[in-house]
């Protein structure tokens, strides 16, 4: 079905990303990729799908085959035509704000009749029952639901492979098992995967092949029942999150502390619903972990005690002086969930400095030392990968010295071994100067970092 045979891949003039890369996927198979972020894997992922060279400029030496055809002879809407994507941002999916749209928007393309396209989204509601998601604003989707039409759309298009790219990277527990779901009725009617991933457990059911690729090569490949016998302590000497689900341990919140949430009220637009928080307090020195399904508010409520949300109604003090959004938006710092839209400048280490007055470049290169980004200090964050761009973020945050500290998923698409790099940096800026605020599904890294936890 797909063969991969002596890839060498390579971007600009930077190093080679691919190195020697052979696989073969048969129909009906579903291959994981794991590993280290930045060890190549989204770029095997966009190898198939020919989006590495026909959108990303990349160099390419090798052969991938689809059904017997060397890709390297076929237009981009040819491959289209014999594998769908799934991104690990479905933002990046889109071309329609109207769902049903969205799903048709392929078939529109290739010219199927209006009553082929009826009978394809029949039979996908069959399958999927997400009447719930037809004829809605994509804009106004939880991330769960998104990342659900987006594998939707990858079925209804009728190509045989899908290829996945990180797509629980920022779900939440009840909506990684719909996904799951989804993958394995998908499987079960002959379609083929190769899915890149850092959360291992929810797909161990699935999965045929394993490939752990590191520095762009594949360094071992394990059957599903010998990967399973790994203990964690293995998977965490290879850099791998667990292949069970974590349950989250840390307490609730114990609501005593110098920075007095009096009244926080937002209006959500268009529905009946809104965001409220009141009476609650938070302690210098403490990290708290917020925690809740897609779609409730957790990222808003970021905006709303940082001071950027203008419509938020807000009373809220600290050491007993009311503070403004202004007052707030000064002592804060924020790790965003897309990164995309808070990398500003041309290299990882003038984008870590930036904005910080007298800055310590040694103090910016430890940083950049401890989050596996010092070899990058030279790159355009641009051109980095997810986890990487991830990390960039991060360490831009943890050289100011904010009193108020946000982090919005900052652990989306991030391998065992950054996930505790990044909890241990964190774990070291507390100080009795600073509360630390992260919104997260990720139930390993919060019960490693979080000392309370709030829960919407």
């Amino acid at each position: 079905m797909v063969e991969i045979k002596n890839i060498f891949l390579s971007y600009g003039k930077n190093k080679e990303v691919l190195k020697n890369i052979s696989l073969n996927v048969k129909k009906g198979e579903c291959i994981l990729l794991t590993g280290k972020s930045g060890s190549g894997k989204s770029s095997i992922i966009n190898s198939v799908n020919g989006l590495a060279v026909r959108y990303d400029g990349a160099s390419i030496d090798g052969t991938v085959r689809i059904d017997n055809k060397d890709i390297k002879n076929l237009k981009l809407y040819e491959i289209s035509m014999l594998v769908s994507s799934v991104f690990q941002n479905p933002k990046t999916h889109f071309f329609n704000v109207n769902t049903t749209l969205e799903l048709l928007f392929y078939l529109e393309n290739i010219g199927l009749s209006k009553d082929e396209m009826d009978k394809r989204l029949t039979e996908m509601l069959n399958l999927f029952p997400i009447e719930h998601l037809l004829n809605r604003d994509i804009f106004k989707l939880s991330g769960g639901e998104k990342q659900i039409l987006c594998i939707a759309a990858g079925y209804i298009s009728g190509t045989e492979i899908i290829v996945l790219d990180e797509p629980s990277s920022n779900l939440d527990q009840e909506n990684i098992k719909i996904i799951k779901e989804m993958l394995a009725q998908l499987k079960d009617r002959g379609k083929t995967f190769i899915i890149s991933e850092h959360r291992i457990f929810y797909l161990i059911d699935i999965i045929d092949r394993i490939f752990l690729i590191k520095d762009g090569e594949i360094q071992s490949e394990y059957t599903q029942t010998d990967f399973v016998k790994l203990s964690t302590e293995k998977l965490n000497e290879l850099g791998l999150r667990d292949k069970t689900e974590t349950k989250l341990t840390v307490p609730e919140i114990q609501n005593d502390g110098n920075l007095k949430v009096q009244n926080i009220e937002f209006k959500f637009n268009g529905v009946d619903n809104k965001l409220l928080l009141q009476n609650i307090s938070f302690e210098m020195g403490k990290i708290y972990g917020i925690v809740g399904t897609n779609g409730l508010g957790k990222s808003t409520l970021l905006r709303c005690l940082i001071g950027c949300e203008r419509k938020s109604k807000d009373e809220i003090y600290l050491d007993g002086k009311r503070l403004s959004k202004k007052d707030r938006i000064k002592i804060s710092s924020l790790v965003m969930q897309d990164v995309n839209h808070q990398l500003f400048t041309d290299s990882v280490i003038s984008e870590v400095s930036l904005g910080i007055k007298n800055v310590d470049i040694s103090y910016v290169e430890d940083i950049l030392k401890k989050l596996d980004l010092y070899e990058l200090k030279d790159c355009h964050p641009m051109s980095l990968s997810g986890g990487q761009k991830q990390r960039v973020a991060i360490a831009s945050v943890l050289c100011k010295n904010s009193k108020l500290l946000f982090f919005d998923e900052p652990t989306s698409g991030m391998d065992y071994y950054n996930m505790i790099n990044i909890s241990r940096l964190i774990n070291e800026c507390k100080s009795n100067e600073k509360i630390i605020f992260i919104v997260s599904h990720d139930q390993e890294f919060l019960n490693s970092i979080a000392d309370y936890a709030i829960y919407l």
